[in-house]
């Protein structure tokens, strides 16, 4: 796809950072978890391998992910202009997969210390995210790509 004009207009209006956003849910829920702890135990060594894997699949999407843009010369920083649609990798598979990858890491993360604040920290931290984030990238790439942007987005489904 060929890239219109690069200003100050040519990217996403972004104003959250995405992994500021899941580190300070993370470090909300391990905070309150201390003041107030509301936490489960079952599953001992189970449950934190099934987190650690959460996590160590979370990493290695978003891993993924950005080694793919880097190969196509794209910033991951949603606040940077995108030069063109990325159709293959893991965008083939979910239309934001480094924020599939961020989710699993908090999932992980609240698994394995068995901290409850940290799971019911999440969907709140998605709504901002998608609010915030994704659908003024979804606008931003609708307006520069029309579309070729539409039917990518009638074919891959937002997250998985």
């Amino acid at each position: 796809m060929s890239a219109s004009t690069h200003g100050p207009a040519d990217a996403a209006d972004v104003r959250v950072l995405p992994p500021l956003l899941f580190l300070a849910s993370i470090a909300l829920g391990v905070v309150l978890g201390s003041l107030l702890p509301l936490r489960f135990h079952a599953g001992g060594g189970i449950r934190v391998a099934l987190g650690v894997g959460a996590i160590a699949l979370g990493v290695a999407l978003a891993a993924w992910t950005i080694a793919w843009m880097r190969r196509t010369h794209q910033d991951p920083d949603p606040r940077k202009p995108t030069p063109e649609l990325i159709l293959a990798g893991p965008f083939r598979l979910s239309r934001n997969p480094i924020y599939v990858g961020m989710a699993l890491v908090q999932l992980g993360v609240g698994v394995a210390l068995g901290n409850l604040w940290v799971l019911l920290l999440l969907p709140p931290t998605l709504y901002v995210l998608v609010r915030q984030v994704v659908e003024r990238e979804e606008a931003y790439l609708a307006r520069k790509f029309g579309e070729p942007y539409e039917a990518y987005r009638r074919s891959v489904r937002r997250w998985l």
